[in-house]
C-alpha cells in the first residue's frame, strides 16, 4: 500500500492547486518538526549511520546467498526470492517516506511568491551594482575574520560548534517570516559527516535527509562557504527544495545574521553567483570588480577552486549527473542549471528594498 500511496501524494501535491501548502500546513510542519527534534538530540548523522546499515545488510544478504548455496538450487531460489521481496519492502517504504517528507515540498509556493518578490530580467547594469554591494558586504565582514596560512579563513571552533551557531541564527531569522515557523529544541541542527571525504568527491557540500529531518554537511574544504551551506540546508528542512531559493534563503539569512562569519559565508556564496553572471554579462564590468577583491577573499576563492580542481573526477561527474536528473524529476526542469537562478532572487530583492 505504501507505493501507491507515495505517488498519490506527489500527484496531489503536482496537480490539485493548493494541495502541496496545505499539507506543509497540516501535516509536514507538525509531524516533521516533532521527528526532526528528535533526530536533533543525536550528536551524530542519523543518515549516514542509516546508510553504513544498508550497506552491511547488503553484505549479510551475499553471505547468507553464499551459504545456502550448499543446501542446493531450491534453497537458494527461495532465499533469494524472500531478498527480493525485503529489497521491494524497503524500496516501497523509501518512496513513500519521500513523498510524505520531502517529495510534495517541491510543489509549494515559492519563497519569492509567499515575500512578494518580483522576479524579472534585469540590465547588467543592475547585475554590477548587485555585485558591487555584495563585494562591499564580503570585504567588510571578512576583514573581521581569523585567518590561518596562505590568508584562508579560518572557523576558530570545531564543526559542531559552527553547527549550533548556524541553528541559533537561522532560528532568530526564520522567525521574522509565519511560514518558516517549525520544529522545537533541537530541530535542524546541522550536522557535520564523519565520511565527508566521501561527500567531496561526489562534490556534495551538504544534503538534506527527509528520512531523518536531518541538515548534513561535509567537513572537506575551505571554511569560508560552510556556514552559508548550513542554512541552505536548513532552508529544506523548512520545506523550501528548490536549490536556487534555498542558496538565496542562505544569503538572506546569513546577512541578517549578529555573526561576521556567517555574513562573509553568505556575501562569498552571493558574489559567486552573480560574479560567475556578470562575467558571461558584461566582462569588462567582471574584471574591473575582480581587480578590486581584497586579498582574504581572492585568496578565499582560489582556494576554492582549488578544492574543486582537487574533486572533479569521473565520480563528481556521475553524481552531478544523478543530482542533474533527480531535480529533473521534481519538477525543476532545468536541472542543475537551475542554481543560477539565484542572482535573479537577490536582484529582485535588491529592487523591494
Amino acid at each position: 500500500m505504501l507505493l501507491p500511496m507515495g505517488l498519490l501524494l506527489l500527484a496531489a501535491a503536482r496537480f490539485v492547486p493548493g494541495f502541496a501548502d496545505l499539507y506543509y500546513d497540516t501535516f509536514y510542519k507538525y509531524i516533521g518538526g516533532l521527528f526532526g527534534s528528535i533526530t536533533g538530540l543525536f550528536p551524530f548523522s542519523l543518515m549516514e549511520f542509516a546508510i553504513a546499515s544498508v550497506v552491511f545488510l547488503a553484505f549479510y544478504w551475499i553471505i547468507g546467498l553464499c551459504r545456502k548455496s550448499d543446501e542446493g538450487t531450491k534453497a537458494v531460489l527461495k532465499y533469494f526470492r524472500s531478498v527480493l521481496m525485503s529489497i521491494a519492502s524497503i524500496a516501497c517504504t523509501v518512496i513513500f517516506l519521500f513523498s510524505a517528507f520531502c517529495g510534495t515540498n517541491y510543489y509549494r509556493e515559492s519563497f519569492a511568491e509567499k515575500t512578494g518578490l518580483e522576479v524579472k530580467k534585469s540590465s547588467s547594469g543592475e547585475l554590477y551594482e548587485l555585485c558591487a554591494f555584495l563585494l562591499e558586504e564580503a570585504a567588510e565582514s571578512g576583514a573581521q575574520l581569523y585567518r590561518g596560512e596562505d590568508n584562508i579563513t579560518v572557523f576558530d571552533e570545531k564543526n559542531f560548534s559552527m553547527a549550533n551557531e548556524a541553528k541559533a541564527e537561522f532560528e532568530k531569522f526564520a522567525a521574522g517570516y509565519d511560514f518558516m515557523s517549525i520544529g522545537f529544541w533541537k530541530f535542524g541542527t546541522p550536522k557535520p559527516v564523519i565520511c565527508s571525504e566521501i561527500m567531496a568527491y561526489l562534490q556534495i557540500s551538504g544534503v538534506f535527509s527527509p528520512y531523518t529531518f536531518e541538515a548534513n554537511i561535509c567537513t572537506a574544504g575551505p571554511d569560508f562557504l560552510r556556514g552559508a551551506t548550513m542554512m541552505h540546508e536548513q532552508s529544506h528542512l523548512r520545506g523550501f527544495m528548490n536549490e536556487a531559493e534555498a542558496n538565496f534563503i542562505a544569503w538572506l539569512a546569513c546577512s541578517k545574521s549578529d555573526s561576521a562569519y556567517f555574513r562573509y559565508s553568505g556575501n562569498c556564496l552571493a558574489l559567486l553567483y552573480s560574479m560567475n553572471a556578470l562575467y558571461s554579462a558584461d566582462y569588462e564590468k567582471w574584471y574591473e570588480l575582480r581587480l578590486q577583491y581584497p586579498d582574504y577573499i581572492d585568496a578565499d576563492m582560489r582556494a576554492q577552486n582549488a578544492y574543486i580542481d582537487a574533486h572533479d573526477t569521473k565520480v563528481a561527474e556521475v553524481s552531478d549527473s544523478v543530482n542533474d536528473t533527480y531535480l529533473k524529476l521534481n519538477d525543476q526542469q532545468d536541472g542543475v542549471r537551475s542554481y543560477g537562478k539565484m542572482v535573479d532572487l537577490l536582484l529582485a530583492y535588491r529592487r523591494s528594498l
